[in-house]
């Protein structure tokens, strides 16, 4: 799936459920652009919620003054997410915080998906980092890759690490695409634990670690090529050299400079005569 379908899909499945429809019912959505999709998502939240802005300020205002353990059975019970999600919005993050240990993992991230990155910002920073570690487990569990990747600018890097740490080797191959390259990203995937590295590299066929390398870049990767021996290093250049699209011409380029002598002549035994003959002329 590519980056944009993943993002389309999302808001198409965000205005689905403010207009209690199925999400296959706005198929006719698919090729409008992510930015005018999350316009639509926009306007309609403002028609769904039109006039009912003071009654969320009240139910905001009454979790204020009920014990944080009743407050959350009471929200959870009584308020679908679509409607926690505004009230949460309206919340001060320091009651944010009391809460979000009072509702359950599913429900949080059934909230998760109903929230506004932005409106939800102070809310969503004010959340412990293990909590968001424990509700991305549960959206990396959903598939929710796209979800995961707005909110990266919405938390901070402790909580970044923790959503992180949660992922498979899969769900990074398929998130870290979809990421802005903040300082705190590249903060988080530059001292990620050598054990982690390696798992990563272990889980991965040599095809999804030269997707990885694509992802990441040259300089990046290289503690993942330092995970692994040197035919599987062999099989990641030969899958890059076969590939021959230009994301991958640049990576074979910078990679060379990586790898020794050995690897590249591992490399080129590897790859089929057009691609041995195209290797030669670059």
């Amino acid at each position: 799936m590519s980056d944009r379908m993943s993002e389309q899909s999302l808001q198409t499945r965000r205005i689905a459920r403010l207009l209690g429809v199925e999400s296959t019912d706005l198929d006719y959505l698919r090729d409008v652009p992510e930015d005018e999709l999350k316009v639509l998502h926009d306007q309609v939240a403002r028609a769904v919620f039109a006039g009912g802005e003071k009654r969320m300020a009240k139910v905001a205002g009454l979790s204020r003054s009920i014990p944080a353990p009743l407050a959350g059975r009471l929200a959870e019970r009584f308020l679908p997410p679509l409607v926690a999600a505004r009230v949460a919005e309206l919340l001060e993050p320091e009651r944010a915080r009391d809460l979000v240990g009072r509702v359950s993992v599913p429900y949080l991230a059934d909230l998760a998906v109903a929230l506004d990155p932005v409106r939800s910002r102070p809310v969503v920073r004010a959340i412990p980092p293990q909590r968001i570690g424990e509700v991305a487990g549960e959206l990396f569990a959903r598939g929710e890759h796209a979800l995961m990747a707005e909110f990266v600018t919405s938390v901070e890097r402790p909580a970044l690490e923790a959503a992180l740490a949660v992922a498979s080797p899969r769900d990074l191959l398929t998130v870290l695409p979809l990421l802005e390259w903040t300082d705190d990203v590249e903060h988080v995937v530059e001292h990620l634990p050598v054990a982690r590295v390696r798992e990563i590299a272990a889980a991965l066929t040599p095809s999804e670690l030269a997707d990885l390398v694509v992802v990441l870049g040259p300089s990046r990767c290289e503690p993942l090529l330092e995970a692994v021996d040197d035919a599987t290093v062999a099989a990641v250049g030969a899958q890059l050299v076969g590939r021959r699209d230009d994301a991958d011409l640049e990576t074979i380029g910078s990679l060379a400079w990586l790898l020794s002598d050995d690897q590249l002549e591992r490399v080129t035994a590897l790859v089929d005569d057009d691609s041995l003959v195209w290797l030669e002329g670059r």
